[in-house]
């Protein structure tokens, strides 16, 4: 669909002419100007916080903040008055630069070990992803707003691309039964999880893989014995 221009008029021509006409152009193009470096400098604050965050930094100052982004202090505090606002830009950005190294959602039909190990694997992926700035998230959590929806939706995310993936096995179970196997899924799947095969247990990256999806496997098998295919998964076959 292509823009709409709207034609300039015969009066507007004419008045550009005009010294008062010239002088309302070039205030305009200051303008123009001065908001797309105010665009650039709040972004560029909250690209610097999320590096920073990535870095392992878990409480980046003003000052640590201004000197990633090239700015001053007074830069930060004008663009970014609170700490939600700036939660809240930051986690736009880490949603873009998230998206793009994901694989895409795994398929709603075909073999179940299929469907699994892609589900695994892109949860996986995810998790090593986030880990430095989800670290710092879970900190705040308890007391921001916005980083509590962001969480939220997250987990959300995760529990509907677990319940479309795996519509099959769980629509004959019992409500309970159902409820408590989705559950034990999302668990498998989370940041909490991985986070502990990973790093509490000091597995590689395949073996915390391989260990998530044999949990998810056996969750299945113990409700549908069709999907028992956990011990070929662990041994990473």
């Amino acid at each position: 669909m292509s823009a709409t221009v709207t034609p300039i008029t015969g009066a507007e021509a004419a008045d550009a002419k005009t010294p008062q006409g010239r002088s309302r152009v070039r205030g305009q193009k200051k303008e123009d100007g001065r908001t797309m470096r105010s665009a650039s400098t709040h972004r560029a604050v909250a690209e610097a916080y999320l590096n920073l965050l990535e870095a392992g930094d878990l409480r980046p100052t003003a000052r640590a903040i201004a000197a990633e982004a090239g700015v001053s202090e007074r830069a930060v505090f004008r663009h970014f008055q609170d700490m939600e606002t700036l939660h809240s830009e930051a986690a736009g950005l880490q949603i873009q630069r998230v998206g793009r190294d994901l694989p895409a959602p795994a398929p709603l039909a075909g073999p179940l070990e299929e469907r699994l190990a892609l589900l695994a694997r892109r949860w996986c992926i995810l998790n090593e992803r986030v880990s430095p700035v989800r670290r710092v998230a879970l900190l705040h959590e308890p007391f921001s707003v916005e980083i509590a929806r962001r969480l939220g939706w997250i987990r959300g995310v995760a529990r509907a691309e677990i319940e479309a993936t795996f519509a099959a096995e769980l629509a004959g179970l019992e409500d309970v039964v159902r409820r408590r196997t989705i559950a034990a899924l999302c668990a498998a799947a989370s940041w909490e999880t991985w986070n502990e095969v990973r790093n509490r247990h000091d597995l590689d990256s395949d073996g915390a893989l391989d260990t998530i999806a044999a949990m998810m496997s056996s969750t299945l098998a113990a409700v549908t014995p069709a999907a028992s295919t956990a011990p070929r998964i662990l041994a990473g076959e």
